[in-house]
């Protein structure tokens, strides 16, 4: 019994017939016209892409009957030995059998001979990375000043281990991978033609297994026909090719996005039952968040050429789910666990806790958002007196009776305006004559240090404006005149900020509120002097505790700082250790 596979069956004839390299059949159609054929040709790319069938379409035309011409007509005695593999003229050699200098010897001495039956001698050799060193070497005087009635093609996969001698006196041709959709729509034809039984989403999972090769899609619907006696449907390829479900991968997803990690246990479990490969899912789920993110960052839908039409929905509904941050941050989650699954010997335990962590991650913010919802909050909480009032609040501690276990007390005590902690509430009653007193002796706040002067003013512009706060954070009180308040800053950007118009007038509003005249705000950059003292903390922050926010380096941004401090962060730092010797 003789049976010729499809992938042999289908070969290209013509070069109309090549699939996806059109930027390599149109050169050389047009060189065959023009009779501007080179002499020596470098085919390199993916398996299965159709280099060795573009090197042997190449002959026929140069050697039909009817040519020169690109277009072979298959028909006269030089076409079908080509197609045979019988012709006397045309020597295909596959490199990695031979190696050495003497085939190269060999082959050179033979093309000094004229062609017998054709108008040239064309030799391809395959995989001709696979020639050693000394035997390129012997090549290339003849491969430099070939007779006028010899053609070279090289084909291979391994572009990177030729020499350089021989890639500069060849033509290079680079092919493609084939897209998912030119694969479909030849797999539909060749099922049409043949009588197979087909539909859309089998076809896609059998192309998409291919991986961008021709050939090897031809040689997996070989195998499918034989398992489902002429039936190529999906679950026919699944079961076929032990693949997994496409619809089951989209479910993951779903619970991943839906935030529900027990889901996603239950759907991971499932496939790693049914034989799915964790490292596998881990490349799926790579290549669908990429997806993901590629629809949510632009609306043109041929980004997903790749996809086929089916699927394109179902990725642009899931994408509009979730932010484009929180997208990436799935993605690049997922490339940290591919990491991981590739060297641990536990790639299901792996794959699993990675998942359900994904599904555990509640969206992100985005700091614009942040920052204006704190703007917001603080402008409804803001204080309408001229000054801000001190700060009467409540601590609890425990009582000191042991006969009261869980019990507590309260203390009152003033803070005033600028105070990084409590003041001892020995007596509340004094403190807060002490405090009026002195409010209506000096309602200037004249009497205030520099630094209290300088966190007074801070606490007005925070209750007024949040994002100006947080930019302000980073200057510094260079003095107060009886007209004018000095602003001290020494990086650019908060410099930018703080002179804007809209910026200026908040200040000297607060500064008004504050001081109780009118001053103008000065700001400009400086140093900070050695009587310059930063605010430690802000009015109601001494009992908050205070985390580091030191890194290697030193210390972090002001603005970063403030940012921690407002809403309860700390910086953490990931160390990577190196084993000795790597």
């Amino acid at each position: 019994m003789s049976y010729l596979v499809l992938a042999r069956k289908w070969r290209p004839q013509t070069f109309d017939d090549v699939i996806g390299q059109e930027h390599v059949t149109r050169t050389l159609r047009n060189a065959i016209r023009s009779e501007r054929v080179a002499h020596a040709f470098l085919f390199t790319g993916p398996r299965g892409v159709g280099k060795t069938t573009t090197a042997r379409l190449l002959a026929k035309a140069l050697n039909c009957k009817q040519g020169p011409t690109p277009d072979p007509c298959n028909a006269c005695s030089q076409c079908e030995e080509i197609t045979n593999g019988s012709a006397i003229d045309v020597l295909e050699i596959d490199g990695a059998s031979h190696t050495g200098v003497d085939n190269v010897r060999d082959l050179t001495e033979g093309v000094q001979y004229r062609p017998a039956t054709g108008r040239f001698r064309v030799v391809i050799i395959d995989e001709v990375h696979m020639l050693s060193n000394a035997a390129f070497n012997a090549l290339l005087k003849t491969l430099e000043e070939p007779p006028a009635h010899v053609k070279f093609i090289f084909a291979t996969t391994e572009s990177h281990k030729i020499l350089q001698t021989i890639l500069s006196r060849c033509q290079r041709y680079d092919f493609k991978r084939i897209p998912l959709r030119d694969l479909i729509q030849q797999l539909r034809h060749l099922t049409q033609a043949e009588g197979f039984e087909c539909d859309e989403a089998g076809l896609a999972l059998l192309a998409r297994e291919a991986d961008g090769s021709l050939r090897d899609a031809e040689s997996l619907l070989d195998q499918v026909v034989a398992w489902s006696n002429g039936r190529v449907d999906e679950a026919a390829v699944r079961d076929a090719l032990g693949v997994a479900d496409r619809q089951a991968l989209f479910r993951v997803v779903e619970a991943i996005l839906a935030e529900d990690p027990a889901q996603v246990l239950r759907l991971t479990g499932d496939l790693y039952q049914y034989g799915y490969d964790p490292r596998r899912l881990c490349h799926d789920l790579l290549t669908h968040f990429h997806d993901l993110v590629v629809a949510k960052v632009s609306a043109d839908v041929s980004v997903l050429a790749d996809l086929p039409d089916h699927e394109v929905e179902i990725v642009h509904k899931q994408a509009a789910l979730r932010s484009r941050e929180d997208l990436q941050r799935f993605f690049a989650s997922l490339l940290e666990t591919e990491e991981a699954v590739r060297k641990s010997a536990y790639t299901q335990l792996v794959i699993e806790m990675a998942l359900v962590k994904l599904a555990s991650q509640p969206p992100v913010l985005p700091i614009q958002e942040a920052l204006a919802k704190l703007e917001e909050l603080q402008t409804q909480l803001g204080s309408s007196s001229s000054r801000p009032a001190p700060a009467r609040q409540q601590r609890f501690r425990p009582a000191a009776s042991a006969g009261s276990v869980g019990s507590i007390e309260s203390v009152e005590s003033v803070e005033s305006v600028g105070s990084s902690g409590l003041k001892d509430p020995k007596d509340s009653t004094d403190a807060k004559d002490s405090t009026d007193a002195k409010d209506s002796k000096d309602p200037t706040a004249e009497h205030l240090e520099q630094g209290e002067q300088w966190d007074g003013f801070l606490a007005t512009v925070r209750s007024r404006k949040i994002s100006l706060f947080f930019a302000l954070k980073a200057g510094y009180l260079l003095d107060v005149t009886p007209t004018a308040l000095q602003i001290g800053v020494n990086k650019d950007p908060y410099l930018k900020e703080l002179l804007r118009q809209e910026n200026r007038t908040v200040l000297e509003e607060s500064a008004e509120q504050f001081f109780g005249r009118k001053l103008s705000v000065e700001v400009q950059k400086d140093r900070p002097g050695p009587a310059t003292k930063q605010p430690s903390s802000l009015p109601g922050e001494g009992d908050r505790p205070q985390k580091s926010t030191q890194d290697p380096a030193g210390s972090v941004d002001p603005l970063v700082r403030t940012a921690l401090d407002i809403l309860g962060g700390e910086i953490q730092t990931r160390r990577t250790s190196r084993a000795s010797g790597t």
